[in-house]
């Protein structure tokens, strides 16, 4: 499946996106988490990783606090979720 995403802040060019097939069960998985640093998003992503532990066995391996929640992800972090997580989620706060 693919789609295609529009960048504003650029000139008007199209890239298409692949995304990951799903897994076809979730037990075991590892599971990396991408902080915003805005108020409550590490207690919302923190809680939902004990909810994916408890109810499917995942283990969250890594999580990463980003400068400001405007701010990219760093390419070593990436690197590393890239080796160390099976898939990953990015929370927000407020």
């Amino acid at each position: 499946m693919s789609t295609e995403i529009f960048d504003p802040s650029t000139s008007p060019e199209r890239e298409a996106i692949d995304y990951v097939p799903r897994p076809k069960e979730l037990s075991g998985l590892r599971v990396g988490l991408v902080e915003n640093t805005k108020f409550n998003s590490d207690k919302l992503l923190l809680k939902i990783a004990h909810l994916l532990k408890e109810r499917h066995g995942m283990e969250m391996v890594m999580l990463n606090r980003k400068k400001s929640a405007s701010d990219f992800v760093e390419d070593e972090a990436i690197r590393d979720f890239k080796t160390k997580a099976d898939f990953v989620l990015a929370g927000v706060g407020d």
